[in-house]
């Protein structure tokens, strides 16, 4: 189960990673990693789902807000123990067309 207190420890103390593509992703959506510092480190970011059992390892996905204003998906890997470092997936906005009020996906 994702823990929300190690991955913003990881996000405000800058010791996450990016995983393979998630860096570049991040760019081409216009986003920077000062983006994510400020979506996971300010006011109240909330794990909207947990893919605890993912293919490619433990992700969740977790909504904070960029700018106060901006709201952020950040797909993050985490691992069963403190010795695996909190990763990046992927990082973008949600769209409107798919989600109600950026927590629940549209059917």
């Amino acid at each position: 189960m994702a823990d929300l207190d190690a991955i913003r420890r990881a996000f405000c103390q800058q010791t996450y990673l990016f995983r393979n593509t998630g860096f570049a992703k991040m760019l081409k959506r216009g986003l920077v990693a000062a983006d994510l510092v400020e979506a996971i480190c300010r006011d109240t970011p909330e794990i909207i789902d947990d893919y605890a059992a993912d293919d490619r390892g433990p992700a969740c996905l977790v909504l904070g807000w960029a700018d106060l204003a901006r709201p952020l998906h950040v797909v993050v890997g985490y691992g069963d123990s403190p010795d695996v470092p909190i990763e990046v997936v992927t990082v973008y906005e949600p769209d409107a067309r798919q989600w109600y009020n950026h927590r629940v996906r549209r059917k």
